[in-house]
Parts: C-alpha cells; sequence; structure tokens
C-alpha cells in the first residue's frame, strides 16, 4: 500500500512539473486537458498500463 502512495504522489509531482513547463507553451490546450494527456502518457511509469488514444474533435480539444 506505501508503494502505491508513494507511487502516486511522484506522479502528480512530475505531472505538475511538466505541466509548469508546457502550459505556457500551449497556451490553446485546455490546463484540464493538459493534465489528462500528461497523465495518460507518464502513468506507466508509476505501473499503469502504456494507453493513449487522443482525437480531436470539429471544435478543435482533444480527447483521449
Amino acid at each position: 500500500m506505501r508503494k502505491a502512495v508513494r507511487n502516486s504522489q511522484e506522479l502528480a509531482q512530475e505531472i505538475r512539473m511538466w505541466q509548469g513547463r508546457l502550459q505556457p507553451r500551449l497556451a490553446d490546450i485546455d490546463p484540464h486537458d493538459l493534465h489528462l494527456i500528461l497523465w495518460s502518457i507518464l502513468r506507466h511509469r508509476y505501473g499503469g498500463r502504456y494507453n493513449f488514444l487522443m482525437r480531436r474533435q470539429k471544435d478543435g480539444r482533444y480527447v483521449l
């Protein structure tokens, strides 16, 4: 259980770091959408499966 909590905390910290770096450069992407994209990319490092599928909607948003 402790390992799972530690992995979750490390994943959250890494997502915050990358979101802080990328959000100014990707201002047209909604912050929540960027968070989901980063979570999908980074979670495999912390025990999750690596499944990443993104689709652009008609209004320009990206959906996982």
